[in-house]
């Protein structure tokens, strides 16, 4: 293991920064993408948990001490008492709740593998670009140095009057344009670099291979329903239902039961005083509904209305990034073949 992590940096100087290897540390070491790792771990935990009871209360205390005397045997009805009480939420609101909890954590994930594209996307894109500046700036200083050869060459030939000034002019411009393009180039690389070290900045800095690596051509056809966007939209609108059905309990009663058990201590003649058990259940009561159960439930309607609106505008918005994608793809694919044939 530990030849390993130390062989790590040499083989990534001596191959350079692939595009595979800037994918995979920005994967391990970008912010953004671990605090999406964080929600997704969140939401897992809160599916746990939310559909369990609330936790059972102890009480103990002491009733009905006279205080003329604080004694505890002087009155039949004073005692130790302990008792428990547990709450009982109305019919299916437990399961309502777990719903929606598991439905966010599906929502979760699929934001986090929506994540997970956009950062490899942006990453590809700024690895591209520094690929491009930095063979351009290798092709500028190589073809450079011939078009200073061909000046030299041509101010020759001027001075011993076998060629025009034009020709020199010329060939200066040629210099002159390569000494333009070359610190375009050098910014576009230094942009690409700062923009790599937001997702790895200790490798943003290291050099690339030479080989270009080609990413697999898009898909022939499109399933929006299958996209991770689409997918936690949809979850959304299953977490909202799972709320007007949150919703809906609050028009049954919940309950609580209450288990009491005193304690008396015997008389001062020393008859004994029988032990007191207490059980009681109290009802909840949703009788005013007008103000907060029905408007509880209107909210939660419409936030379902709303998500499922927002599901088909995601979508829609999907189809449309897909259809000019494509069309991009297909206009620098032809013009590649031109290339490639007629070039």
């Amino acid at each position: 293991m530990l030849i390993a992590f130390i062989a790590a940096p040499a083989a990534r100087a001596e191959h350079g920064l692939t595009l595979a290897e800037a994918e995979r540390l920005a994967l391990e070491r970008a912010p953004w993408y671990a605090h999406h790792r964080a929600n997704v771990e969140a939401a897992a935990e809160r599916a746990a948990y939310e559909g369990q009871l609330p936790d059972p209360q102890l009480s103990l205390g002491l009733l009905n001490v006279p205080t003329d005397t604080w004694k505890l045997d002087r009155e039949d009805m004073t005692m130790a008492m302990v008792g428990v009480r547990q709450s009982f939420p109305p019919y299916g609101a437990l399961d309502a709740r777990t719903r929606r909890a598991e439905q966010t954590l599906t929502r979760e994930r699929a934001r986090l593998e929506t994540e997970r594209a956009n950062l490899m996307r942006q990453v590809r894109a700024v690895w591209y670009e520094l690929y491009y500046a930095t063979q351009g700036l290798r092709l500028i200083e190589a073809t450079r140095a011939l078009a200073v050869r061909d000046l030299e060459a041509a101010e020759a030939r001027f001075r011993a009057a076998q060629d025009s000034p034009r020709a020199v002019l010329r060939a200066r411009q040629t210099v002159a344009r390569f000494d333009e393009r070359a610190p375009m180039l050098r910014a576009s690389a230094a942009r690409a670099r700062a923009s790599l070290a937001r997702w790895i900045p200790e490798h943003a800095r290291d050099p690339l291979p030479e080989a270009l690596p080609l990413l697999p051509a898009p898909s022939e056809t499109f399933d929006p329903a299958r996209h991770p966007e689409t997918r936690a939209a949809q979850a959304e609108i299953e977490a909202m239902r799972a709320e007007v059905d949150m919703a809906l309990t609050e028009y049954k009663p919940g309950w609580m039961l209450d288990l009491n058990y005193g304690v008396r201590r015997p008389m001062p003649d020393g008859t004994e005083r029988p032990n007191l058990a207490t059980a009681m259940v109290t009802l909840d009561l949703p009788i005013f509904r007008s103000q907060r159960q029905d408007r509880r439930l209107a909210e939660s309607r419409s936030k379902e209305v709303g998500a499922r609106l927002e599901a088909e505008d995601k979508r829609r918005e999907l189809e449309a990034m897909y259809g000019a994608m494509r069309a991009e793809f297909e206009a620098l694919d032809a013009r590649v073949r031109v290339f490639e044939e007629r070039l």
